[in-house]
């Protein structure tokens, strides 16, 4: 009897011993599961850019009239349709339009003309110029007409019955200057463009913000914010002629989309 005691409490320590290695083991196991969400949880997702820049063009709206006043960055303009506000930046591009003569129109120079009204042909591949705006090519290349801002280009939506051409001057001889032009579509046409003693030209050249000031024309395209004032991307100013603004383009001074 004596010899079977320490049998049975080894028997004991034993299954003590079983038990408590199971329970370490079980705390363990307890332990890594609570670690895991720690070190699965996700950083929060960064902030993806999915907000776009918006691509800024020439702008569909524009405002055309005589400037009032100038404050800082503010332009109040004198409409046919009322007054109206133009903002503009340093990144605003400014050009002044000046008187110029035949003779400043050269091969590569740019041209808008304006014909005269009893001249056009029906195809428009021969007029008579009332006007010609001349500018300088920009890499041998004329800006889009749309995306001119000359106080002599008829505003976006002004009748086209009068055929304004835009183009290239491809040459001159005497009085008549041959225009190279391409449409939208990138389909070319040539123009004849006769010109007369009472034809009128004008230069464009770039400037800066200092040549925008009262008394002048101006012609102003770029977006209308939520205020109604136009966020101007590009201004072209001319003098006036007493107190006037030049109206080739046709009847509309202002126009809005």
């Amino acid at each position: 009897m004596p010899a079977t005691i320490p049998t049975a409490r080894l028997s004991r320590l034993a299954i003590l011993a079983v038990t408590g290695a199971a329970a370490l083991s079980l705390a363990a196991c307890g332990g890594s599961n609570d670690a895991k969400p720690n070190s699965a949880s996700p950083t929060s997702a960064a902030p993806t850019s999915s907000s776009t820049p918006s691509a800024k063009g020439a702008g569909k709206d524009w405002v055309k009239g005589l400037i009032d006043s100038v404050s800082g960055s503010t332009i109040q303009v004198s409409q046919r349709s009322g007054s109206a506000t133009v903002d503009f930046t340093p990144s605003t591009q400014v050009a002044e339009l000046a008187a110029a003569q035949l003779t400043d129109i050269t091969t590569g120079s740019c041209v808008s003309v304006q014909p005269d009204r009893h001249s056009d042909s029906p195809g428009g591949n021969a007029i008579t110029a009332r006007s010609v705006r001349i500018s300088s090519a920009v890499d041998g290349k004329c800006p889009d007409p749309k995306e001119s801002a000359g106080a002599a280009t008829p505003p976006p939506g002004a009748p086209s019955r009068h055929h304004q051409t835009s183009g290239q001057v491809a040459s001159v001889a005497g009085n008549t200057i041959t225009v190279n032009s391409t449409d939208p579509s990138g389909n070319s046409s040539q123009t004849t463009v006769t010109v007369t003693d009472t034809t009128k030209y004008t230069k464009k050249a770039a400037t800066d913000a200092q040549a925008i000031t009262q008394g002048k024309c101006i012609v102003a395209h770029g977006s209308t914010d939520g205020g109604g004032a136009l966020q101007a991307t590009a201004i072209t100013v001319q003098q006036a002629d007493n107190g006037q603004c030049p109206e080739p383009g046709g009847e509309h001074q202002h126009h809005r989309h």
